[in-house]
């Protein structure tokens, strides 16, 4: 039987998927859709290459300050610039705020309902479609009651890392203090006291409320430790500057081996995308054959990867105190991002308060001293890599690969399916049950926004296959 979810909610962007079950309600094929169809690499062309902070926030309105802060680092590659430490502290400030909302959002905006009972969901009149699992919740009414008003109480908090991060930023999304020269607003008094009063609360909240509450959801659903398990690859850019303490190492793990990572092993397939290649170019092929997504298929190696939370705590593993995951579904998925969580709002209290006054947060790009370049570092949702070639100072072409296409990518040429595909492979799913495949999807935090590309009015527009550096 084939059953189709569309579109998926409660996750970001336009997303679709398709199973096929067995006659045992299984499902054995899966295919996962990402339907809308964007493109900032093409926008960039024949722009200045100092434009691309401004331009690449735009891909996305809750990650906004990871592309910001990747575009930054690259441009100075690019220009041969030296950045400061404190100014280097200050950005990963900014970087981890936006961390630190987007995985409070994602636990009780987006996941959390799963789990709930519709009646009491409704009773609290919680703005959010009741949930549709047939079952009930296995939470007793008194923990549904308490993860309810902790829901309301989650958004105070991601609204006051949004405040976090408008300190120096000026708004949230799309922030203006962070440009490619370092960041305009200096950590003066005011703003660092401003700026540690609301990170308090936050920690407060993370460590007190979201973090049991994560893991008692685990210990509720314990089966969901293993439903939804991936390809087993993990792979990371690396998190932060390790010169400052607190961060996650760059690695790949594969048959559990640590492995360094090299931008060059990277591929990307479009053959089940709605891609074709030309002797140079791509184009757009919304009719094309066998293709079902215009999310592309990137690769490491050949390797499908998982990215996120959990794979930067396999791989960061007993540096941050982690025990090996007894499993590598949902829930370990949901843990380690709350465990993610606290440990960011640990490690900004020590960055901010190493901060000087006077410190060094601007430095003066004169000329590029190179034509090519790429930063490669995470993102809330996993490895995140921009990559520029430049003429003079304008941008002759530019990729992005983000966290949503390695994790919701399609299958490549040898029959290997993405991360969410293979994860969904086993689940229970019928037309009227879509428990385990809602549960799993959720799991990745998707961001569909991310992952997709640009068409022009007369669906003609041709983009450059790039090379990475």
């Amino acid at each position: 039987m084939k059953i189709t979810f569309s579109p998926v909610t409660r996750i970001s962007g336009l997303l679709s998927i398709n199973l096929f079950t067995d006659p045992a309600g299984r499902v054995c094929e899966a295919q996962v859709m990402g339907e809308q169809f964007r493109g900032f690499e093409s926008m960039m062309r024949g722009r200045k290459i100092t434009d691309a902070v401004y331009f690449t926030e735009r891909i996305c309105g809750i990650c906004s300050m990871a592309h910001g802060y990747t575009a930054a680092r690259m441009v100075g590659q690019l220009y041969g610039s030296e950045a400061p430490p404190e100014m280097i502290l200050l950005q990963q400030a900014m970087l981890g705020a936006e961390f630190l909302q987007n995985h409070i959002r994602h636990f009780y905006l987006l996941a959390l309902p799963d789990y709930l009972d519709a009646a009491v969901m409704g009773d609290a009149t919680l703005p959010v479609p009741a949930s549709s699992h047939p079952e009930p919740s296995r939470l007793h009414p008194a923990q549904q009651r308490s993860y309810i008003e902790h829901y309301f109480a989650s958004m105070a908090a991601g609204r006051k890392c949004h405040e976090m991060l408008a300190v120096f930023g000026g708004k949230v999304p799309h922030q203006h203090g962070l440009v490619a020269a370092g960041v305009t607003v200096p950590p003066s008094a005011d703003r660092r006291i401003q700026f540690q009063s609301l990170l308090e609360e936050v920690s407060e909240f993370i460590h007190g409320v979201m973090l049991p509450d994560a893991q008692l959801l685990a210990e509720v659903y314990p089966e969901y430790r293993g439903i939804g398990a991936g390809p087993g690859h993990f792979l990371s850019f690396g998190l932060f500057d390790p010169r400052f303490g607190g961060h996650f190492p760059a690695g790949l793990w594969r048959d559990g081996a640590l492995l360094p990572v090299r931008a060059t092993e990277i591929t990307e397939s479009i053959l089940h995308s709605w891609f074709e290649k030309t002797a140079s170019e791509i184009e757009p092929s919304p009719a094309k054959p066998g293709a079902y997504t215009w999310v592309k298929a990137p690769r490491y190696q050949g390797m499908a990867c998982e990215g996120g939370p959990l794979a930067r705590k396999i791989i960061a593993g007993p540096a941050h105190g982690f025990e090996p995951p007894r499993a590598l579904g949902v829930m370990e998925r949901i843990v380690a991002r709350a465990e993610e969580a606290a440990l960011i709002s640990d490690w900004i209290k020590e960055w901010i308060r190493s901060l000087p006054l006077h410190g060094k947060y601007i430095v003066p790009l004169e000329k590029p001293v190179a034509s090519r370049a790429f930063q490669a570092n995470d993102a809330p949702r996993g490895p995140l890599l921009h990559s520029a070639a430049i003429a003079g100072t304008d941008i002759e072409s530019y990729t992005i690969i983000t966290p949503s296409t390695w994790n919701f990518s399609p299958k490549d040429e040898a029959g290997g399916r993405g991360p969410a595909e293979t994860a969904l492979l086993g689940c229970v799913a019928g037309p009227e049950n879509p428990t385990e495949p809602g549960r799993i999807v959720r799991s990745f935090d998707p961001c569909l926004s991310c992952a997709t590309r640009l068409l022009d009015l007369d669906g003609k527009h041709k983009m450059t296959l790039n090379t990475l550096v």
